[in-house]
C-alpha cells in the first residue's frame, strides 16, 4: 500500500490546526476547522456543492480503484473518496493547501500527497487570485495576487504511483487544463476507468489579451479540442446540463455574456489495458 508523502520540505512551515467533522454526500469527513472555509462548509453540508461530482466518484471509485485527484485543494474530494478507494493520490501546488493536505493525510494510511502542478515543465509559477488556500490558485496569469514557484509533475510521474491498478482520475486545475492537453492525453496509456475534467473557459478568457470576439472564438475552439483529448479509448464526455459538447460550447461558451464552467466526464469505452503502454 502506498503511504502518504508528508515529508516536510526545506524551509516549509507546516501549519497546525484543529479539524472539524463534516457530513456531506452521505459520509463523515474531517477537514480543517478554519474560518476561511466556514461559508463553503455550509454549502458543502447542505448538499448544493457539486452533487454530481460525488455521484460520479461513488460510481467509479471502489476498493479496487486508485483515485487520483489532481488539484486536490483542501481535501474535500480526496478524503471523501479515501473511505472507499484502494489508495488515493492527491496532487496540489498551492503551498497552503498542500500543508493542509499533509496534516490531514497523517491520519490516513491510504493517501499520498504530492506537492506540484500537472505540467510537462519542471517548474511552473502559480498565481493566487484570492490568497493562497482558496480554490482559485492557477498556473494561468490571472488576478493580481501573490505568485510562487511550484514543481511541475508529469502525468507519467503521477500515474507511476498507481502501480498500474485500475484508476479514476479527477482533474481540476483552474484553467490550466487547456494547456495541459498533452499530459491529460497520456491517461489513454493507463488502466483508467474514467476521468472527470473540470473545464474553466471563463478563466481562460480572462487570461487572454486582445479582441473580445477573437478571444471568445479561441476559447470555444480550445474547449472543443479539450473535449476530444481522450478520444478513441473513451466515450464522448457527458455533462450535467448539456446534451452534447456542441450544445455546451454554443450555450455555455459562445452565446453567453460570460462563459460557464462545466465538468467533462469521460468513461472508458474499451476494456482496461493490463499495464502501461510504452
Amino acid at each position: 500500500m502506498i503511504g502518504p508523502d508528508i515529508r516536510k520540505e526545506p524551509g516549509e512551515r507546516v501549519e497546525r490546526f484543529k479539524t472539524i467533522e463534516l457530513t456531506y454526500a452521505g459520509r463523515k469527513v474531517r477537514l480543517p476547522d478554519l474560518a476561511d472555509y466556514a461559508k463553503f462548509y455550509r454549502k458543502l453540508t447542505s448538499g448544493i456543492w457539486e452533487p454530481r461530482t460525488f455521484a460520479v466518484l461513488e460510481r467509479f471509485v471502489d476498493e479496487q480503484t486508485v483515485y487520483v485527484d489532481i488539484g486536490a485543494w483542501i481535501g474535500v474530494t480526496p478524503f471523501w473518496a479515501a473511505q472507499t478507494a484502494k489508495t488515493v493520490i492527491a496532487v496540489e501546488p498551492d503551498p497552503r493547501c498542500h500543508a493542509i493536505l499533509q496534516e490531514l493525510a497523517e491520519r490516513l494510511d491510504n493517501v499520498t500527497v504530492l506537492h506540484g502542478a500537472l505540467s510537462s515543465e519542471s517548474a511552473v509559477t502559480i498565481h493566487a487570485v484570492d490568497g493562497f488556500g482558496s480554490s482559485e490558485t492557477s498556473v494561468l496569469a490571472i488576478g493580481d495576487g501573490d505568485s510562487v514557484q511550484a514543481a511541475g509533475l508529469s502525468m507519467d510521474r503521477i500515474m507511476a504511483l498507481t502501480g498500474e491498478e485500475p484508476c479514476f482520475v479527477k482533474i481540476d486545475i483552474e484553467g490550466y487544463e487547456y494547456f495541459a492537453t498533452s499530459e491529460i492525453a497520456k491517461l489513454k496509456a493507463y488502466p483508467v476507468r474514467g476521468v472527470q475534467l473540470a473545464v474553466h473557459p471563463q478563466l481562460l478568457e480572462s487570461s487572454l489579451k486582445g479582441n473580445r470576439l477573437s478571444n471568445r472564438l479561441k476559447v470555444a475552439w480550445m474547449t472543443w479540442r479539450l473535449s476530444r483529448v481522450l478520444g478513441g479509448l473513451f466515450s464522448p464526455p457527458s455533462m450535467a446540463k448539456y446534451g452534447s459538447v456542441l450544445i455546451y460550447i454554443a450555450k455555455g461558451v459562445i452565446f453567453i455574456r460570460k462563459p460557464k464552467g462545466t465538468d467533462f466526464v469521460f468513461e472508458r469505452s474499451h476494456p482496461l489495458s493490463t499495464g502501461h503502454k510504452q
